[in-house]
């Protein structure tokens, strides 16, 4: 993850929070939060909201790589790597389609992001993201290469599916998009063949 410091340019901002990478781990604020730490509450969703801290966070941990403070493992990169296609897909798929209100289970209504595919149209929410790409794409690989080092193929299918983009950010690789459309309109053609709604629908 070493070689990317540039992340999208975020629809939404973040007035107080801060990230700032320390030999010892990455500064939070006042807080000081070991590295192995910081991958973790990247993954379980801590820096979700808005997406644009999970991001920042993500800088740090590069930066910290760079100057050799931390030495993520492979699996610590495929965490690291799995949010960020989670990330960037829910912000590309939030400047091309918008919100939508969704109401919460404790009653309250907040904008989600919406994709749109061929077959209609789901919320989409980045922990469910990750844990569709880890179903997907880990699961697969440690099925199909349990002898050959599966941890490391799904890093490298991870790194492929982004690549730079032309305002200096990341952007999703063609194939990565086509990839991530197809499981979404796939998991929408079922909703629809087993007759329930599929736009809007938490996913």
């Amino acid at each position: 993850m070493n070689n990317l410091l540039k992340f999208p340019k975020m629809p939404e901002k973040s007035g107080s929070f801060s990230a700032e990478a320390t030999p010892d781990g990455v500064r939070i604020g006042s807080r000081l939060v070991g590295f192995s730490s910081v991958i973790r509450q990247l993954d379980e969703g801590r820096f979700d909201k808005p997406l644009s801290e999970g991001f920042g966070v993500i800088a740090e941990l590069s930066l910290a790589e760079i100057r050799s403070w931390f030495k993520p493992s492979i699996e610590q990169q495929v965490n690291v790597w799995r949010w960020m296609v989670a990330g960037v897909f829910i912000v590309e798929q939030m400047r091309e389609h918008g919100t939508t209100p969704v109401t919460q289970d404790d009653g309250t209504t907040s904008n989600q992001t919406l994709y749109m595919g061929k077959h209609g149209g789901i919320v989409v929410y980045p922990a469910t993201e990750r844990f569709s790409l880890a179903l997907n794409v880990e699961e697969l690989m440690l099925k199909d290469f349990t002898h050959d080092d599966p941890h490391q193929k799904a890093l490298m299918l991870y790194q492929s599916m982004i690549e730079p983009s032309a305002d200096g950010g990341m952007a999703l690789s063609e194939w990565g998009r086509e990839g991530l459309a197809m499981l979404h309109d796939g998991y929408i053609e079922l909703l629809k063949t087993e007759g329930i709604p599929a736009a809007p629908t938490a996913h």
